[in-house]
């Protein structure tokens, strides 16, 4: 395998390291890295510092939002804990929204990184946590239309909380894969003596026009 992208990439890995051109990494770290440049859209190696550093930012933008979230309307606010108690672990309503965080944020890193490696497991583990976090999101719901533990409108009010909490930890969990992923991508050309360089800044050669006899 050569150290050039493919025609399709907006960029090309360029070695400046021999070691790596006949042995050093494997082929298939050397995919990896090509492909996270075109699926991150990486323009140059410059470029990976400041992708890093923004992923990074609203990654720890939404944790503290999330934070926030369930401190002001689950922990503090005045809704009883012992009624509508999970029939899935006999837990009270605000541990199911720290156990949806949990599980939400777990299922969408195992999802990601299951698709940027290819492994099985983790994607059958990232769908399992997502049946349990679904199961959590609609459970209160169930109360308050079919039994008379809980009143309609605060089932509802709980499931849009558990559903927010979950949309969130997810929307997350792909800004800070894609900035450890970045991170790797640049430790690993830094490793590698490889430059990432946009495919239309190869040089052009020189065409002579014979001139007329």
């Amino acid at each position: 395998m050569t150290d050039e992208a493919p025609a399709d990439s907006p960029v090309r890995l360029e070695s400046t390291s021999q070691e790596f051109n006949s042995h050093g990494v494997n082929e298939h770290r050397h995919e990896l890295a090509e492909r996270l440049i075109r699926r991150l859209d990486v323009r140059d190696h410059n470029s990976i510092f400041e992708m890093i550093s923004g992923k990074a930012y609203f990654g720890g933008i939404l944790i503290a939002i999330l934070s926030l979230f369930y401190w002001i309307f689950i922990s503090s606010a005045e809704d009883s804990a012992e009624t509508g108690v999970s029939i899935l672990g006999t837990i009270s309503f605000p541990d199911v929204a720290i156990a949806v965080m949990v599980l939400g944020l777990l299922s969408a890193l195992f999802r990601d990184y299951s698709r940027e490696l290819g492994h099985l497991l983790p994607s059958l583990v990232s769908g399992t946590m997502i049946i349990v976090c679904g199961f959590y999101v609609i459970e209160p719901l169930v109360y308050g239309f079919i039994s008379d533990e809980l009143e309609a409108q605060t089932a509802l009010w709980r499931s849009a909380r558990l559903a927010v909490l979950w949309g969130g930890v997810t929307y997350c969990a792909h800004f800070l894969v894609d900035a450890f992923l970045l991170y790797w991508l640049k430790q690993f050309c830094a490793n590698n003596d490889i430059d990432i360089s946009p495919v239309g800044e190869i040089p052009e050669q020189e065409v002579h026009v014979p001139s007329e006899v």
